[in-house]
């Protein structure tokens, strides 16, 4: 009777959390020390640069897309005001998670450079890439405003000018409003909305615009748009034909929520 020999391979090790955590905080050390005897100049500088500009690309930008990136800076005790509307806009527009990301770090960068870097200790609890994506989260919300800002006053356009509000720097911008739901609680509602209003109207997303963000009535809206309630209701009635119609086709599941668009 032959028998037939067993390799015992060992699978890769694995290395725990804990330990890649550790080393990259021994590797950017290192890169500090070399940083600090250029004189934060020189190729190892614009190298670290480049890193730092790609990793905040990358994590912002993904952060933005599935709308996790308001409740990372409430995480940092980072408030400001994001109705759910605008965080939709964000996660739907590739285009406008580019042109966030592009303002955010273009001024987060240089300052993290030459005012923050030099702080960052060794010994501490964050890697050189959470350090700098700590501080860069505040630019975030700049960047926000200002894109806000321009998108509010489209929508202030449409619905006139006591519509929409405009986000005013010179407020208070660390007051702790929670305009936008937890994520695990809006997700279905999150993707539903942006299905349905996927191939609206700019005037369709108005009107569901005002009615999210404001709360007015539809006699209210029709006064803002200066035409009929007649026209605003067929406006929804619209969106609400898109939606019976996804529905029946099992694309989207009918949301419990109806305060935003009645279905």
């Amino acid at each position: 009777m032959s028998t037939e020999a067993t390799s015992t391979s060992l699978p890769p090790a694995v290395i725990p959390l804990s330990d890649r955590a550790a080393e990259q905080r021994a590797a950017d050390r290192e890169l500090f020390e070399r940083l600090q005897a250029d004189r934060f100049e020189g190729p190892n500088f614009e190298m670290f640069r480049d890193r730092i500009w790609l990793y905040g690309w990358n994590v912002l930008r993904s952060w933005m897309r599935d709308g996790t990136i308001i409740e990372k800076c409430r995480e940092k005790r980072i408030y400001f005001k994001a109705p759910y509307t605008e965080v939709e806009e964000m996660m739907r527009s590739y285009d406008v998670r580019q042109d966030i990301a592009i303002d955010c770090l273009g001024r987060a960068i240089p300052f993290f450079l030459s005012d923050c870097l030099h702080k960052w200790n060794p010994d501490g609890g964050r890697n050189l890439n959470s350090f700098f994506l700590h501080m860069a989260l505040h630019f975030f919300r700049d960047a926000y405003h200002r894109w806000a800002g321009g998108h509010r006053q489209r929508m202030r356009e449409i619905l006139g000018l006591d519509a929409i509000p405009v986000h005013d720097a010179g407020s208070d911008p660390f007051e702790p409003i929670l305009v936008v739901p937890g994520p695990e609680e809006q997700t279905v509602l999150r993707e539903t909305l942006g299905i349905i209003l996927a191939k609206a109207s700019m005037e369709e997303r108005a009107v569901c615009e005002a009615m999210l963000t404001t709360g007015a009535t539809q006699e209210e809206i029709a006064q803002r748009l200066g035409t009929t309630r007649k026209s605003v209701e067929r406006r929804l009635s619209r969106v609400r034909r898109r939606a019976r119609n996804l529905a029946a086709a099992g694309e989207i599941v009918v949301p419990s929520v109806s305060s935003a668009v009645t279905l």
